[in-house]
């Protein structure tokens, strides 16, 4: 009795740790599984709905973006045509100036 329930125990462990480790996947993670053809209905079960669209001259192209701790972005821009996926590109969106926290005035009482 006591190694089944250390066994549902050790099961429960690794559910809750795998789930806690795909909160914190960025977009640049989900990208990895992107293949040239899958359509926009697999992408959005892949990588859920886009940050931003555009379109023109019959193509789509879906932004997605994850913030991470430092106040940069994961971008993964993908692009369509007739509904597939034809290009994408993925890039690290470095803010030049990180805001900084405001000091405590050491003047006040």
């Amino acid at each position: 009795m006591k190694k089944i329930r250390n066994a549902a125990l050790v099961a429960i462990v690794a559910l809750s740790l795998s789930s806690c480790a795909s909160m914190f996947s960025t977009v640049a993670d989900k990208a990895a599984s992107i293949e040239y053809g899958m359509t926009k209905q697999e992408v959005t079960a892949l990588m859920g709905k886009p940050s931003y669209r555009r379109f023109a001259e019959g193509r789509d192209e879906w932004e997605y973006r994850s913030l991470l701790n430092n106040d940069d972005y994961d971008v993964v821009v993908l692009t369509f045509y007739n509904g597939r996926v034809v290009a994408m590109d993925s890039f690290r969106e470095v803010r030049k100036v990180h805001p900084r926290l405001p000091q405590p005035d050491s003047n006040k009482e």
